[in-house]
């Protein structure tokens, strides 16, 4: 088990964007201060159970969540409910870990993240709320001792998450004491190929849409009317450097939801045409993602593959939908089979 990679599983890239509309910021802002704050938060309070009575009061405060939290997470989030989360994800934060500890963390998140400190402090609220209840239901049935060993379980899997650059943000707070041993090599905790929901649920979904592609362009390709793909301008084309893992984040959820997006809004031959530029900037950007996560060992590619995993359901629902339209699979294919191939890659 990969605690970070589960949270992350759960904060599908339609989560984040509803969190990020509910700031009124960018979802690829609120996606590179989530990547920073689910390790930073499991951290600090792997942390804090090292201090007397810290795992009781930590037990204590899982025991009190509410268990139907995750399953109505998503309709809190800019509805009537949401103050009351975010109020009692401070709250929880602040009982552990202390007033002045809680502020050194959404500093040093809006600081890495480049949002400001009310709106990081909404955020932070939201978050912690999802990583108490993940932890409350990893840890069901164990004691105070048994919790501790859980978290000091995690800690290769925290390290290995840790943004490059946001630790140094929390140098002297002693939120990352725990992990700080671990923070500069960071081995890796799973096994080689991902965590195994992502060895088994990825290959399926890629498999799936490949199906979905090959059925629309491979078998019934009647003509030679195929639209070469547009290139992308130069204005628009990212950039290839060496990513951080945080910004890889980001990046991918950006992505992700653009082509969701995109192929939502497909409706017709003329559609497909006028989102096939489009189609193609995303590709271009899965790609680079793909190049930067090459550079990437062991776990600190988890999260990648975990918002690929969490995606694909409706990525494959959106293509299916969209190349089941009359004449769009021959407009739209030549694009998507490459992009989907890079999904696959992704995840190894």
């Amino acid at each position: 088990m990969n605690l970070v990679s589960t949270i992350l599983q759960f904060l599908a890239p339609a989560i984040i964007n509803k969190i990020a509309s509910s700031l009124g910021i960018n979802q690829g802002l609120a996606g590179k201060a989530i990547a920073a704050a689910i390790p930073a938060i499991l951290a600090s309070l792997t942390g804090a159970t090292a201090r007397p009575g810290g795992a009781s009061s930590l037990s204590n405060v899982l025991a009190k969540q509410d268990p139907s939290l995750l399953d109505g997470f998503a309709n809190m989030i800019g509805g009537a409910g949401q103050k009351a989360l975010t109020d009692n994800g401070i709250g929880a934060l602040s009982s552990l870990l202390g007033g002045a500890s809680t502020n050194a963390l959404t500093g040093a998140i809006g600081k890495f993240a480049g949002i400001d400190s009310s709106k990081t402090g909404t955020l932070l609220g939201m978050v912690a709320p999802v990583v108490m209840g993940q932890l409350a239901k990893s840890s069901s049935g164990l004691d105070a001792n048994g919790l501790t060993n859980l978290l000091n379980g995690q800690k290769a899997n925290i390290a290995a998450a840790m943004p490059e650059g946001f630790a140094g943000l929390l140098q002297g707070s002693g939120l990352l004491d725990s992990v700080a041993g671990q923070l500069k090599s960071a081995p890796s905790a799973a096994a080689p190929g991902g965590s195994s929901l992502t060895r088994l649920v990825l290959p399926v979904a890629v498999a799936a849409i490949a199906a979905v592609l090959f059925n629309s362009y491979g078998c019934n390709r009647t003509t030679d009317t195929t639209v070469a793909p547009a290139t992308p301008p130069a204005a628009t084309a990212p950039a290839t450097p060496a990513v951080p893992s945080a910004d890889l984040a980001s990046l991918t959820t950006s992505a992700l939801g653009a082509l969701t997006t995109s192929l939502n809004g497909i409706t017709d031959e003329a559609t497909a045409k006028t989102a096939l530029p489009g189609l193609s900037d995303i590709a271009t950007r899965i790609a680079d993602v793909k190049t930067a996560a090459g550079l990437l060992t062991g776990d600190a590619r988890q999260p990648i593959a975990a918002m690929i995993t969490s995606a694909l359901p409706g990525i494959t629902a959106a293509v299916e939908k969209a190349v089941g339209i009359p004449g769009v699979g021959t407009i739209i294919n030549p694009v998507l089979q490459p992009m989907v191939a890079n999904l696959g890659e992704l995840a190894k």
